[in-house]
């Protein structure tokens, strides 16, 4: 089944703004009605103020608030988190009379944006669904959206939107009402699966927002589709997978084998090696099963989030190897002239734990054995140099000039093996 799609003729721009601080439309003195979306990646719940008085209380992620009435000459939108009075967004806007307004909220932890959209739009025709796609998922970058059958492949799929850039498009396209499977990828690459869901179900005359929002690794997203004047049904549309990969750093040569469910994640892995990300279920207890030359290693149950991203780390000495489970954040930098950096510290042997500096200023200190740094924000370069100490000299000092840091890259800088003589590897992660 493929998704019959007529492209609308003129953009909505009335009936959606994008809004980061001023608002837009008329300057009536009557009254329009807002409400509030969470399409956040960090916060468990969200509140609403309008002028102060609180509207929308504890709005959890993927659901949406009941509308309010707010001042079409002028009103302040509050959004903070559930039973705290610190504002995380704050902004005056102007607003239609006896118009309708969806506040959107998205993006992660400590970095929360607002979108606003107007749901005022004429219903679609009989069968049809008029639909927009709202890409507030930031870290994510350009992406193509897919409406297909439950069993189609991408291979010959047309999508419905393509390189749809981070924002609210203002274009709305006529569906065919029905029952779909949704697939996000990157803009370009259908291999580059960030979300596939099935039953997203769009109605005859439906007017809708489908809306991506961030994943808690930065990379996945999550779907929440907004009825105009409706229901949002960001539970239904909720990405199940997480990303994993494997570093396997056993000294010796030591091969790795590892799986997580029912889904392999390396096989054979001669150390040292930084394996890619594969997707694997998202789970509150996931079965992992990891061997080292053949023989299991007892591993816990592990918590990987939906749309989280995360590092296997396979290490220690072939007689003794562990595994570690690091949470990445694949997120950019939030300040665009700069890079961010990390250190992992996967050496066995000798028990020690490393410094990294960028041009001499610390930027990771102390990171134990099976241990990653948090990423630290360093200044875009193509000079800089990079050096690597423990307290008790070994392993050994490393240098290494000159490193380029390109704005808004991620960055790792892995220490693998044993410390008497360890493998550097220093990459661009994204």
């Amino acid at each position: 089944m493929r998704a019959l799609i007529r492209w609308a003729g003129t953009a909505l721009v009335v009936g959606v703004t994008l809004l980061s601080g001023c608002g837009s439309g008329s300057s009536s003195s009557g009254n329009a009605s807002v409400r509030l979306l969470n399409a956040t990646a960090g916060y468990k719940s969200l509140d609403l103020a309008l002028d102060t008085v609180a509207t929308n209380k504890a709005v959890l992620p993927g659901a949406v608030g009941s509308y309010a009435s707010a001042s079409s000459s002028g009103v302040s939108t509050v959004v903070t988190a559930t039973d705290s009075t610190a504002a995380l967004s704050t902004a005056t806007r102007t607003l239609n009379k006896d118009a309708h307004y969806t506040l959107i909220a998205y993006g992660s932890s400590g970095a929360l944006k607002t979108a606003l959209i107007q749901e005022d739009v004429a219903a679609a025709a009989a069968n049809v669904t008029s639909l927009q796609v709202a890409n507030l998922a930031p870290d994510a970058g350009a992406v193509d959206v897919y409406l297909t059958g439950s069993t189609d492949t991408l291979d010959s799929a047309t999508a419905m939107a393509s390189n749809v850039n981070v924002g609210v498009s203002g274009f709305y396209t006529s569906v065919t009402s029905g029952t779909y499977r949704l697939r996000v990828t990157g803009a370009g690459l259908k291999s580059d699966l960030r979300l596939d869901v099935q039953g997203l179900v769009l109605s005859s005359t439906q007017v809708a927002t489908l809306v991506l929002a961030e994943g808690a690794g930065g990379v996945l997203v999550n779907g929440v589709l907004v009825v105009q004047q409706g229901a949002a049904s960001g539970a239904t549309l909720a990405n199940n997978q997480a990303r994993l990969r494997v570093i396997s750093a056993v000294t010796n040569g030591s091969t790795v084998t590892a799986s997580v469910g029912n889904t392999p994640v390396a096989t054979g892995v001669t150390s040292p090696n930084i394996g890619g990300y594969i997707q694997v279920p998202a789970s509150s207890g996931a079965p992992v099963v990891v061997s080292v030359n053949n023989v299991q290693v007892p591993v816990a149950n592990q918590l990987l989030l939906n749309a989280g991203d995360y590092t296997m780390l396979v290490w220690g000495s072939a007689a003794a190897p562990q595994v570690t489970l690091l949470a990445d954040d694949n997120r950019f930098p939030t300040v665009s002239g700069n890079a961010n950096i990390r250190m992992i510290n996967a050496t066995s042997g000798a028990s020690t734990s490393l410094t990294l500096k960028v041009d001499f200023s610390v930027v990771a200190q102390s990171v134990g054995q099976g241990q990653a740094s948090s990423y630290t924000n360093v200044p875009a370069s193509t000079t800089s140099r990079l050096d690597v100490t423990s307290a008790t000299g070994t392993p050994p000092p490393y240098s290494a000039t000159p490193v380029p840091f390109a704005a808004k890259g991620l960055y790792t800088m892995y220490i693998l093996g044993d410390s008497g003589a360890p493998l550097q590897d220093f990459r661009k992660e994204r």
